[in-house]
């Protein structure tokens, strides 16, 4: 009997030790098109597929264009050109043949907005989420089918209205937004006298948890939050660990058993 006791205390205990800090709830995404090879920020064919591959349903991309027009995903052109053997261009812009006649680390191949859609428009399972482009015109036109499986950072109160209007799946207003203190102010303190639309989703930086501005809405209204970029769930401070609803990661693996 007290055998058994003690194998069943050790048991929770192992348990216990396991799941501690998990933040069971939160959905995933597989930041900058997902790791692989321990490389991270490619934004590359090779890591989408073995993202979708590893799991991920949420997989985001770095939205930007080439010097003539094309939407490519690029975290930085300083990062990509430094990525590609072209660092002494610094942060100029490829125009599109050069860019996509280009390899990543000498073995990664670099996607268009339109492979970027091809791909997930194959797969209805997935979702695609972007960064740094928030212009509904602009995405509607590259990806005039996916809006409903698109979560669009919005860098704009402007252009999170129209992107809530347009009917993306999920609108997040970005914490980088530079009218963010003062919306956010009017959506959550004044709310029945604000006529905008309300903000339900922002981004945040693990270390905005401490800011004042976020101690002090966190008081007024929870609103939901895409947190960034964790790849350990201790980088969380354990008494927010349930308000991440989305975390942006390299390394954490979705569980293939829920």
């Amino acid at each position: 009997m007290i055998r058994n006791i003690v194998l069943l205390l050790l048991t929770s205990l192992l348990f216990s030790c396991m799941t501690q800090g998990k933040v069971e709830h939160a959905q995933l995404i597989a930041h900058a098109g997902g790791s692989i090879d321990g490389n991270i920020y490619t934004n590359s064919m090779e890591a989408m597929h073995k993202a979708a591959r590893d799991g991920y349903e949420f997989i985001e991309f770095d939205l930007m264009f080439t010097s003539d027009s094309v939407l490519v995903a690029a975290h930085s052109w300083s990062e990509f050109n430094t990525m590609t053997g072209y660092g002494h261009k610094g942060d100029s812009a490829p125009d599109f043949k050069e860019f996509i006649s280009r390899r990543i680390y000498n073995r990664y191949t670099p996607l268009s907005a339109a492979d970027i859609n091809e791909f997930f428009s194959e797969r209805p399972d997935l979702y695609l989420v972007t960064d740094k482009v928030s212009d509904s015109e602009i995405l509607s036109s590259y990806f005039p089918e996916l809006k409903e499986r698109m979560v669009v950072e919005a860098f704009s109160y402007k252009d999170y209205c129209r992107l809530v209007e347009d009917g993306y799946f999920r609108v997040m207003y970005s914490c980088m937004a530079s009218d963010l203190d003062d919306t956010l102010m009017k959506n959550l303190l004044f709310d029945k006298l604000f006529p905008g639309k309300r903000v339900e989703w922002i981004t945040l930086h693990t270390s905005g948890f401490e800011s004042r501005m976020f101690i002090f809405l966190n008081t007024v209204r929870k609103f939901n939050i895409a947190l960034f970029t964790v790849d350990d769930y201790k980088e969380i401070p354990e008494k927010y660990k349930n308000r991440a609803s989305m975390i942006y990661t390299n390394g954490i693996m979705p569980d293939k058993g829920k």
